[in-house]
């Protein structure tokens, strides 16, 4: 195409069709690139990783855009050119008719494209679905093939955005929320949309090489966002300490300078990701030598012990006898019970313990008074409780949880006895610790 035919914008109000935007394309040997205002638009692409099958499974299409003098211009720089709503959806559709163009241009056989798309042009332009299938059609690309990152940025009426993103599933687009983890970041859009992919922020990610940074709870938001039925992509990942604690928390995908930068051409992107690939699983193997995890836990010592301590609590009603019993497990902490209904019928009883931890132990007590005075528990939700009343006579221990009282992992361990003719089920709370707690998860969790 010529560089006239570039040159020659749609109306000013007019919601560009794909033959406008096609007009505004050119090619450059082997490169499609636009211009908008005189700023030259290109594509670069960075690889994105499979951590369990160590291999490439897409690109995410980045808008690399330059002045007539050749100085780089950031995206958001670009956009707030933008100012208003038509020229918002001219620049964001064409910039995506040029990644679509050059990843099926460069032969983009593998995998998945990622494209950026602003919440705010699906909030306002539902017709986008019928936009981006005309576009992967014109340029004989399947819409599974095409994942749509939608940034994490306001939108004034998430309806309208879920509605189309509902749009583009029904259409068989994958859906990504990007940048979770910024400022704007919520679940909201995630139960709204149901997106496919959710991509974790650079912020968040780089978080977990800080000192003190946790672990544990990168791990339970995978966790969740998993059990929303999602996949987890962590972005912008740089650093091996980044990356070890990624697999550990069970991201699905990766995607950062660790693995590539961005490249104008998808073979010299994704063979620089090829070269690294190879390295993921032994780092994390010699990685996990080094780390010292929690004592395993075994729990037939245990399991008996609890059934011991059951029994003796059945016979006699004497929780402080039965708990006794308990204690002698390295790690149990307390000693409780629910009747069948999942109510605490007795004070919990706690095991002794020496003077600095007691002294913690009191100091909790005291910031936890409104929860442990007054009115009994119900425990009926709990997992344990569930599953002791669902196999009687078996031991049932679930965790770890995280404990206010003890500031670290917790187990309980539940088991249902007959006392008196009633069912009661008869709890322990432990903490695994350095010297180990020998039981038998037989329905562990």
């Amino acid at each position: 195409m010529s560089r006239a035919s570039a040159a020659a914008a749609p109306p000013r109000r007019a919601i560009p069709t794909l033959e406008v935007l096609l007009s505004m394309m050119e090619r450059d040997g082997n490169s499609w690139f636009a211009n908008y205002r005189g700023i030259e638009i290109r594509s670069a692409f960075q690889p994105v990783l499979s951590v369990s099958h160590a291999k490439v499974i897409g690109f995410e299409a980045l808008m690399r855009a330059r002045t007539p003098k050749g100085e780089a211009l950031p995206p958001p720089l670009v956009f707030s050119l933008a100012r208003r709503h038509d020229e918002a959806v001219l620049l964001d559709r064409l910039s995506r008719a040029v990644h679509v163009a050059n990843f099926a241009d460069q032969g983009g056989e593998i995998g998945w494209l990622f494209l950026n798309v602003l919440p705010q042009i699906l909030e306002a332009s539902w017709e986008d679905a019928v936009f981006a299938e005309h576009l992967i059609q014109r340029f004989n690309l399947p819409a599974e093939r095409i994942v749509l990152e939608v940034l994490e940025q306001p939108a004034t009426d998430e309806r309208t955005l879920a509605r189309t993103v509902d749009a583009f599933h029904s259409k068989n687009f994958l859906i990504a929320i990007d940048d979770f983890g910024s400022g704007f970041s919520n679940f909201d859009r995630i139960w709204s949309t149901r997106p496919d992919i959710v991509k974790l922020d650079r912020t968040l990610v780089g978080r977990l090489t800080q000192r003190n940074s946790d672990h544990e709870l990168m791990r339970h938001l995978v966790s969740m966002l998993h059990q929303a039925g999602t996949m987890v992509l962590a972005e912008g990942v740089e650093a091996d300490g980044e990356l070890m604690a990624l697999m550990e928390a069970d991201v699905d995908f990766v995607q950062g300078y660790w693995l590539a930068r961005p490249h104008f051409s998808l073979t010299r992107a994704q063979a620089s990701a090829l070269e690294r690939a190879p390295l993921l699983w032994p780092m994390f193997a010699s990685h996990s030598a080094r780390v010292p995890h929690l004592p395993a836990i075994r729990f037939e010592s245990f399991e008996s012990t609890m059934t011991a301590a059951a029994l003796c609590y059945s016979r006699d009603g004497d929780l402080a006898r039965a708990a006794a019993i308990v204690f002698e497990v390295a790690g149990a902490r307390s000693v409780f019970t629910v009747d069948e209904h999942g109510v605490q019928t007795q004070d919990t009883v706690s095991a002794p313990l020496e003077a600095g931890p007691r002294e913690r132990r009191d100091a909790a007590k005291r910031r936890l008074a409104p929860l442990l005075e007054g009115s009994p528990g119900n425990w009926s939700r709990r997992a344990y409780f569930k599953r002791a009343i669902a196999a009687p006579g078996r031991v049932a221990v679930m965790g770890p949880y995280f404990s206010l009282t003890e500031g670290k992992g917790c187990h309980t361990a539940a088991i249902s006895v007959q006392v008196e003719g009633r069912t009661m089920v008869f709890c322990a709370d432990f903490v695994p610790n350095d010297d180990g707690v020998e039981m038998d998860a037989v329905d562990s969790d």
